[in-house]
């Protein structure tokens, strides 16, 4: 592994802990820390402070497992593809719930936050393919992994 991986793998578990930090650091839920259901489960099922340890350990191994492969950013791609329909998907299923205890425009904000987001994410991750930059396909990896662990399939239930 190149000191340039090694780099990548640090400062990006690193960034994911402090995202998942976001979870202690607010009293409740606001469509600037809209916390992700499994974030909340996670919480309420491991040690406190337990799950800002997971989300790091996930991008370390997925990074160490899959950034030397010669089809990572095509992974990436497929990978963001797949979880943005899928997130679209969510949306659907749960925004009138989500407007009866969180109020439409939360609903909305955090649907713009996540469609901006998953968007950049997958002009990123084309622009990695097409440049064949390791760089940026990182980049485009952490940003996923990031997505995922702030705002991704947000819970939308009672104020806990």
């Amino acid at each position: 592994m190149k000191t340039i991986d090694k780099i990548w793998m640090f400062f990006g578990a690193v960034a994911m802990a402090i995202v998942a930090s976001f979870l202690f650091l607010v009293d409740s839920m606001s469509p600037f820390v809209p916390m992700p259901f499994y974030m909340l489960i996670l919480a309420w099922v491991l040690p406190y402070g337990f799950v800002i340890v997971i989300m790091p350990a996930i991008y370390l191994i997925e990074f160490k497992l899959l950034s030397h492969k010669k089809n990572f950013g095509k992974i990436i791609l497929v990978a963001a593809s797949l979880l943005f329909i899928l997130n679209i998907l969510y949306f659907w299923a749960t925004w009138e719930y989500g407007a009866l205890y969180q109020g439409e425009l939360h609903v909305k904000i955090i649907a713009i936050e996540n469609t901006v987001g998953f968007l950049s994410l997958l002009l990123i991750a084309y622009l990695g393919i097409k440049k064949d930059s390791k760089i940026i396909q990182y980049s485009a990896n952490l940003y996923l992994l990031l997505l995922l662990t702030w705002c991704a399939f947000p819970y939308f239930g009672e104020t806990l």
